[in-house]
């Protein structure tokens, strides 16, 4: 909120409620360095995640395709089309959820499960190069990589925004508002100590004249 000198009351009043406002700006920004460097605590540990997992899922894809290209290579390309066409499918599903985690922020779970379907191997295993099946076993395993890199990388694009909303807080109260209100609070010192230098002034004078009297009537 915005100060203006000129409507600021240089009372000893206004001054004890500025300097309580200055002291309670002061802790908020102390609870905001806080909530920060424990955001950066949580942002550290989710992205040192990311690089294993994600060589991780390369692995097995780069396993997957090396199998795919084998089995292909010992069945043939229109065996392995035939069969790729007459195969079981797999309904996979992503279900949604919600945790709550530090400072209260509500982080994503995202769950991979396989909907139902027939018993029994997807190909007809006499027919083909195992290599497929081991293939096909090995992209059905990178998914849940994929999937649960999806939910790190989501968690980490919902720390930054909670980190960003934060550091706007604290920059707004430290170079914003705690100016004005330091501002404000001389603005009232400078005042109070002018009128207590004119009063201790007046003081004086009023002395010196009694005094001055005094002597008169002696």
């Amino acid at each position: 909120m915005s100060i203006e000198l000129a409507s600021v009351h240089p009372t000893r009043l206004e001054l004890l409620r500025l300097r309580r406002r200055k002291s309670m700006a002061e802790g908020i920004v102390d609870i905001l360095k806080k909530d920060l460097d424990a955001l950066t605590l949580k942002l550290f540990e989710l992205v040192k995640k990311i690089p294993s997992l994600r060589d991780k899922m390369y692995k097995t894809l780069r396993e997957a395709y090396d199998l795919f290209i084998e089995a292909e290579m010992i069945s043939g390309s229109r065996k392995i089309e035939g069969v790729s066409l007459a195969a079981q499918p797999i309904d996979f599903k992503i279900s949604e959820g919600k945790k709550k985690g530090l400072l209260g922020i509500l982080f994503p779970i995202l769950q991979l499960s396989e909907g139902p379907r027939v018993s029994g191997p997807r190909f007809n295993l006499l027919d083909t190069s195992a290599n497929l099946d081991k293939s096909a076993s090995k992209i059905k395993s990178s998914f849940y990589d994929i999937v649960k890199l999806a939910e790190i990388e989501e968690s980490v694009r919902i720390l930054l925004e909670v980190m960003a909303i934060k550091k706007r807080q604290m920059n707004r109260i430290q170079f914003k508002i705690l100016p004005q209100l330091n501002a404000a609070i001389r603005y009232i010192e400078l005042i109070l100590e002018e009128t207590e230098r004119q009063d201790a002034v007046r003081v004086r004078v009023l002395q010196r004249k009694r005094k001055e009297r005094a002597l008169k009537h002696a």
